[in-house]
């Protein structure tokens, strides 16, 4: 594997992650591969993939302190990244 980590320690620490991530579905993948895009996705509400994804450390979610725009940002961990890194280059060697 000819990925470079930061986060995990060992190649099957990153392959478990990997593994995890697909297990969560589609949508998860998806918001992920949203938020690692743009490093930081605005939502108005918190869906169970993202509930999901932080469940797992895959993202980081804060909600708005403001009283007036109750929304939630959405960020990548390094650790959602590296496991999306690792699920990708998975699918593409299967």
């Amino acid at each position: 594997m000819n990925i470079e980590l930061f986060f995990f320690e060992s190649e099957a620490e990153a392959i478990a992650a990997a593994h995890a991530l697909e297990k969560l579905g589609g949508r998860a993948k998806k918001l992920l591969a949203e938020c690692i895009e743009h490093q930081s996705i605005t939502r108005k509400s918190v869906s169970e993939a993202a509930k999901a994804l932080e469940n797992e450390g895959f993202i980081f979610i804060q909600e708005s302190d403001d009283l007036f725009d109750k929304s939630v940002e959405m960020k990548p961990s390094l650790c959602g990244e590296e496991a999306m890194d690792v699920l990708e280059f998975l699918t593409a060697h299967r």
